[in-house]
Order: structure tokens, then C-alpha cells, then sequence
């Protein structure tokens, strides 16, 4: 009877430890280890070092001065015939400025008062092709209070009408068209631009 006791008690015993090899009893989770979906999703860091994206930077060229009517250094002229009647007639000159500042930047302004005093001679030859002194053709003064926006504004400037001009028979043209600017600083600025516009007869 103890023999089969014993028998029976180490028959027990090994069915226990068979069980516990074989996953068939529970065991006690490990600690360190998160039950099955609770795992969080991998969230990127940059490292360290690693540059932040930034915005690009464009360089703005010819931008305008923003100086103001004090920047003001340096002026520039031009002229336009115009044919009003569109007949191919000149009837007149429409004398065109620019101003700019000790960086060379167009200077834009509205506003303010310039005196002008536009002035018109002949070329230094005459007719005959002999050098002269160049004969005074107009002299007018003006006041502009803005600058001459950019674009296709052919109107846009000192009117000059072409009856006003003072040639006589043996004059050649006009030769050159000089502007004296008196702006509010103080400063005067002159420019000259050449032509050789024929005499209308």
C-alpha cells in the first residue's frame, strides 16, 4: 500500500513538471514586458545638430531707394517726339527725368515740389555742317511734383510744344536739351541728353 502511495505521489509529481515545461499551467508576466497592443508608435526626433528647414531667401535687385526725396543724388534725362495728329509731324517733345540715389536705386516719390528749368539748343553745326556755337532754341520753367512711374507712359513728363521752339532757317535741329533740377534739400542737379532732330519746314 506505501509502495503504491509512493508510486502514485511521484506519478503526480512528474505530471506537474511536465505541465509547467509545456505551457499548460499559467505563468506570471515578466515585469518589463507591455501586454499585446499596447505598444506606442515610434516617434521621430531630429538629432541633435540637425539643421531646421528654413524658408529661401530671394535678393531683391533694383529695388527702389527708400531714402525719399533726401537720398536724392544724381538725375537723368530723356525726351520722346510726339505726333499727336498721328500725321508724322513732330509736334512737340515730352522730356522725361529719373532720379536716383548715391546707390544708384530709382527714387519714387509723390508730393513734393521740384522746380525744373528746361532748356533746348541747337546742334553745334549748322546747315552747311559748320561748327557754331550751339544757338539757345527754348528755355521754360516747370514745377513736377512726382516721379515718372515705370511703364509705357509716353505722356508722362515736360511738355514741350514744337511752336515754341525758335529756329530759324539755318538752324539744323535740335542738338541737345539741358535740365536744371532745384529740389527741396538744397540740392540743384543738371543733366544734358543730345539730338540730332531735324528742323521741320
Amino acid at each position: 500500500m506505501n509502495r503504491f502511495i509512493i508510486i502514485a505521489f511521484l506519478s503526480l509529481m512528474a505530471l506537474l513538471v511536465s505541465a509547467g515545461c509545456t505551457d499548460l499551467l499559467p505563468v506570471q508576466n515578466d515585469p518589463g514586458d507591455q501586454p499585446a497592443g499596447t505598444q506606442y508608435p515610434t516617434v521621430y526626433e531630429p538629432q541633435l545638430g540637425e539643421p531646421a528647414p528654413q524658408e529661401p531667401v530671394y535678393a531683391q535687385a533694383n529695388s527702389p531707394s527708400a531714402g525719399g526725396i533726401s537720398g536724392i543724388t544724381r538725375m537723368l534725362i530723356w525726351a520722346d517726339i510726339v505726333d499727336c495728329d498721328g500725321f508724322h509731324n513732330m509736334d512737340g517733345l515730352v522730356v522725361k527725368y529719373c532720379f536716383y540715389d548715391a546707390m544708384n536705386r530709382p527714387v519714387s516719390f509723390d508730393g513734393t515740389s521740384i522746380s525744373m528749368q528746361v532748356t533746348v539748343y541747337t546742334p553745334e553745326t549748322n546747315r552747311q555742317n559748320q561748327q557754331i556755337t550751339p544757338k539757345m532754341l527754348y528755355r521754360g520753367y516747370t514745377t513736377i511734383s512726382r516721379s515718372i512711374p515705370e511703364g509705357n507712359y509716353p505722356l508722362r513728363g515736360i511738355w514741350i510744344p514744337y511752336s515754341e521752339l525758335s529756329l530759324a532757317d539755318s538752324d539744323r535741329g535740335i542738338g541737345s536739351i539741358h535740365v536744371r533740377a532745384n529740389l527741396p534739400t538744397g540740392v540743384v542737379l543738371e543733366a544734358e541728353e543730345k539730338y540730332i532732330w531735324p528742323a521741320l519746314r
